[in-house]
């Protein structure tokens, strides 16, 4: 690397920003649309979100149960959205600016960011459930790519998909044995991937609920009837841009690549110390792993 490329590189780090939330971050989001901040005038310093520049927020979900929306240039706190009692596990906006977030307190809440941060619905995911009248905790939640419905998962063993042009459940997908860690929309809104504890990873036609197919991480598979925890935990999930295959990482160390054509075995295995995470890009080229 030459002297020149280093100093590039130190200048980047300079430009780093702190923002200090005082409590843990538990989930984090990027949210680019038109935006322009305007004083709100009030005592506690706060400012009201325009959208009309091009320009990017952070939206912070913490332990607390607290949500903000964050400045990027400066740092500065342009919502705080507070009605979750818990721990926010997962946060996803649509294209028009409807923030959902979803909490350990067993609801999803949405938000909308083009009118101050309005809360306008709640839903306690686990009634529309077998586990109805117990507490639950939402541990995902992602938009169709339309905006017209909303997947959340949890401890209730089961997706949920909710219909938000109607403000009403939609479909509860069950097949999965133990709690469900995410899920996510392939690119044309078609399917749904959710990702489970039970060691398995489950393709679903997102609009009827059928099952396409089941990604097994474990062989055999854990008896259904007592599931347990394994080594195999499927943590996280994720679509390529196509749509026609999918990544999952599990807790055993490894990266699974799966073609939906032939969905018995992955087509490709890497191995990654300790993955929790994963996406794609937005145009699929780059693969990111935490």
């Amino acid at each position: 690397m030459s002297a020149d490329a280093i100093t590039s590189n130190n200048q980047q780090m300079e430009d780093t920003l702190s923002v200090e939330c005082n409590y843990p971050v538990t989930s984090l989001l990027f949210v680019s649309s038109n935006e322009t901040v305007q004083d709100c005038g009030d005592n506690q310093g706060y400012q009201l979100l325009r959208w009309r520049e091009n320009k990017t927020v952070m939206v912070v979900g913490m332990k607390s149960g607290r949500v903000r929306v964050i400045n990027v240039r400066d740092g500065s706190i342009l919502l705080e959205l507070i009605d979750h009692k818990d721990h926010v596990s997962s946060l996803s906006v649509s294209p028009s600016l409807i923030l959902v977030s979803a909490s350990y307190d067993g609801t999803i809440k949405f938000w909308d960011l083009a009118d101050d941060g309005n809360m306008f619905h709640s839903f306690l995911v686990a009634n529309y459930t077998a586990c109805r009248g117990v507490r639950h905790k939402v541990l995902s939640v992602a938009w169709s790519p339309d905006g017209a419905r909303v997947a959340t998962t949890g401890t209730f063993k089961a997706v949920v998909i909710f219909d938000m042009r109607n403000k009403e459940p939609g479909l509860t997908l069950s097949g999965h044995v133990n709690r469900v860690n995410r899920c996510q929309f392939s690119p044309d809104g078609t399917l749904l991937v959710s990702s489970s504890v039970d060691t398995t990873c489950i393709v679903w036609n997102s609009y009827t609920g059928v099952i396409i197919c089941r990604l097994g991480h474990q062989f055999p598979e854990p008896c259904p009837w007592f599931p347990g925890e394994s080594d195999t935990d499927v943590l996280d999930c994720a679509f390529s841009k196509t749509g026609l295959q999918v990544v999952t990482a599990a807790d055993d160390g490894y990266l699974r690549f799966w073609d939906l054509h032939s969905p018995n075995s992955p087509v490709s295995i890497c191995a990654v110390d300790n993955p929790l995470c994963c996406s794609f890009n937005q145009n699929g080229g780059f693969l990111a792993v935490g």
